[in-house]
């Protein structure tokens, strides 16, 4: 297919097939033979900042992960080890084409703060 997508101002104003668009001109022109142009994704439930416990554990039943692995240490955490998690969980879901998650979690405001300094959106609780 051969099509076009075009962006104002943050903003897009058209989307649709390249001959209807000829008559507009662009600053920069991005070519995407090959390429997926989609919506991006909204990760419902996250806990952001547990980026930085993956690969505990893995191999204990839940009860067993949480009691005797995660809370422990979830228990030890500071604000800045949860921002510096929630950075790391952010840039993971940018990568993959994330661009707004819910999150609960401890320290919530370092993980805002993560969120504004990274440029997602979020809704925190």
């Amino acid at each position: 297919m051969n099509g076009v997508i075009a962006v104002k101002d943050g903003r897009i104003t058209y989307v649709g097939a390249n001959k209807t668009f000829e008559k507009v001109r662009a600053d920069v022109a991005v070519e995407a033979k090959g390429k997926v142009a989609m919506l991006g994704l909204i990760n419902c439930h996250t806990h952001v900042s547990m980026t930085l416990f993956r690969g505990m554990a893995e191999d204990q039943p839940l009860d067993t992960w949480l009691k005797k692995t995660i809370w422990p240490l979830e228990a030890k955490l500071t604000s800045n080890d949860v921002y510096n998690g929630a950075l790391l969980g952010c840039l993971e879901m940018i990568k993959s084409g994330t661009t707004c998650f819910g999150d609960l979690y401890f320290h919530e405001d370092a993980v805002a703060q993560a969120v504004k300094d990274i440029g997602l959106r979020t809704v925190l609780a």
